[in-house]
């Protein structure tokens, strides 16, 4: 796999969930304001501020702060209603540094397996590493900690 020498390897992070996937897929995609951790995971760090993500090819992954300011973290670039979304993903940097997000819903059981790869890191250039080990922290929390209680409060 090319970066794999580089440890640019995707980073891969599943969460099963109590909620059908076409829930699930809603509550990450509409519900984003819902569940993002921006007092941590924003750039602004203002518990005002609230995130969107417009699940529809095109659309923009975004913050915006309590003023109206926004900052474009990523732009849809595919989706399967209820079953999957994939994004471009450069918090506070510029967009030609960009790597992309795949989040699918699956069933399982009564509920489903929801699972994020976050890779494209050669795009970061000689950050990549860095950055890539903050997010392999940082998405397990996000994912099975923050997304994970916002659906089971609306299970």
């Amino acid at each position: 796999m090319p970066g794999s020498m580089h440890g640019t390897e995707p980073i891969v992070v599943s969460v099963d969930l109590a909620t059908p996937a076409g829930r699930a897929f809603a509550d990450f995609t509409a519900g984003l304001a819902g569940w993002w951790p921006v007092a941590t995971h924003s750039l602004s760090r203002d518990v005002a501020s609230r995130c969107s993500l417009d699940a529809r090819p095109g659309g923009a992954v975004e913050e915006i702060t309590a003023g109206g300011e926004r900052f474009r973290w990523g732009t849809v670039t595919a989706v399967e209603e209820g079953r999957r979304v994939r994004f471009s993903w450069h918090p506070g940097r510029e967009a030609d540094t960009a790597q992309w997000v795949d989040v699918t819903f699956e069933a399982a059981g009564p509920g489903c397996r929801v699972t994020l790869t976050h890779g494209g890191w050669e795009a970061l250039g000689e950050i990549a590493p860095i950055l890539r080990r903050e997010y392999a922290a940082g998405w397990p929390e996000v994912l099975g900690g923050d997304f994970a209680s916002y659906c089971a409060a609306r299970c």
